[in-house]
């Protein structure tokens, strides 16, 4: 009888203690979903590049528990995700997410039969060793754990998914296939969210006329360190040109319109690669060679691009007509009038007639063609 009561106590301890491990298994995958959720429900949030890391894999040992470091590549430094309300958007490409079963039947679709036993899966604690890799402190229980991504208009599946935490969101190479022979695997990316950087504050267009300096900047005929500013549009002198653009308030734009912008995307990561943001609430411009210019105060502007930042000051509200003659206003103002749904986009003065450049649009941050030069118009 003693027997049999150690017996069934030891029993109860052992049904006990499996319930309270499944509890606390739930409650991990639980926190993790939470978690991700939770960081991706914001309403817009952009994530650029932070690293990248690797390993081999070989045919008889497959992939290898040794996870390194991996060189950035240029493509991956200006890589980036947007996430609004728990979607993802990338190169103006919207995702949706799915279960991991239905990602799984629809990855498979993408090979022949026959190739479909070479395809693989990481295991959960493969998925762990990266996450560590990576800095994370996120630790999944089950893959389904993951966010799992297919394109929304055709269904292609994404061979990463995601888990996100606080300013970090977390790419996972989720897929590899069998090979021959000894290869370098992807095994995740990090992202960091641009909301750690430095915010820009809201602007009247109309407090920002007046001339622009750039006292550290060495001039050249391309580069004169000035800029102009007259009524919502930037000036600058360049060879034997004056070139315009538009300033953007991009709270006229809908949120929606922005995420799905490739140029706003582009322009996005390159700000928070200078350590800037560029929101919803930005006023900034553009110009024909690539560069962001980002007002930071009524008083202060930078300009990103080409691996730096510049920055420029107001020292005067008033526009000297040496530097940009009111003629040269006069025209651009009449030829927008002129030839509507086109916008005067330069003025080329030489010996001859003054010649303007026509462009669609000289709306820089949302406008794929902006600056382009789609006629010439000589003025007699």
């Amino acid at each position: 009888m003693r027997k049999l009561n150690i017996f069934i106590i030891i029993l109860l301890m052992v049904v006990v203690s499996g319930c309270s491990l499944q509890k606390k298994e739930k409650a991990v995958d639980d926190n993790v979903k939470a978690t991700t959720n939770k960081t991706l429900q914001a309403e817009s949030k952009t994530w650029t590049f932070n690293q990248g890391i690797s390993s081999k894999q070989t045919k008889d040992q497959g992939v290898s528990k040794q996870i390194t470091s991996s060189v950035v590549s240029k493509t991956d430094a200006l890589s980036s995700w947007t996430t609004s309300k728990g979607q993802f958007m990338s190169s103006s490409v919207n995702y949706k997410r799915v279960s991991l079963k239905k990602w799984k039947q629809n990855m498979l679709k993408n090979y022949i039969k026959s190739a479909q036993k070479s395809i693989h899966l990481m295991s959960v604690s493969q998925v762990n060793d990266a996450l560590k890799k990576l800095g994370s402190d996120i630790r999944i229980s089950k893959l389904s754990d993951l966010v799992f991504l297919e394109t929304k208009i055709n269904g292609m599946t994404l061979p990463e998914a995601f888990v996100a935490k606080g300013h970090h969101l977390y790419s996972i190479n989720i897929q590899y296939v069998d090979t021959k022979q000894t290869i370098t695997i992807a095994r995740g990316q990090s992202f960091t969210d641009t909301s750690t950087k430095k915010a820009t504050s809201q602007i009247s267009l109309n407090k920002l006329n007046g001339t622009w300096i750039a006292p550290e900047t060495t001039t050249s005929s391309s580069d004169t360190g000035k800029i102009m500013i007259e009524d919502g549009y930037m000036y600058q002198h360049r060879y034997n040109s004056y070139e315009r653009s538009a300033i953007q308030k991009l709270s006229s734009y809908s949120l929606i319109s922005l995420n799905q912008n490739i140029t706003y995307a582009a322009q996005k990561v390159n700000a928070a690669n200078a350590g800037y943001q560029l929101t919803q609430k930005a006023v900034a411009s553009g110009d024909s060679l690539g560069y962001l210019y980002l007002f930071v105060n009524e008083n202060q502007l930078v300009r990103i691009g080409q691996g730096t930042t510049t920055t420029y000051k107001k020292t005067s509200t008033l526009v000297a007509a040496s530097d940009l003659p009111q003629d040269d206003i006069t025209t651009f103002e009449e030829m927008d009038q002129k030839h509507p749904g086109e916008a005067a986009s330069t003025i080329t003065v030489d010996a001859s007639a003054p010649v303007v450049g026509m462009s669609n649009s000289i709306k820089y941050l949302t406008a794929t063609d902006a600056g382009q030069i789609i006629d010439n118009i000589v003025i007699n």
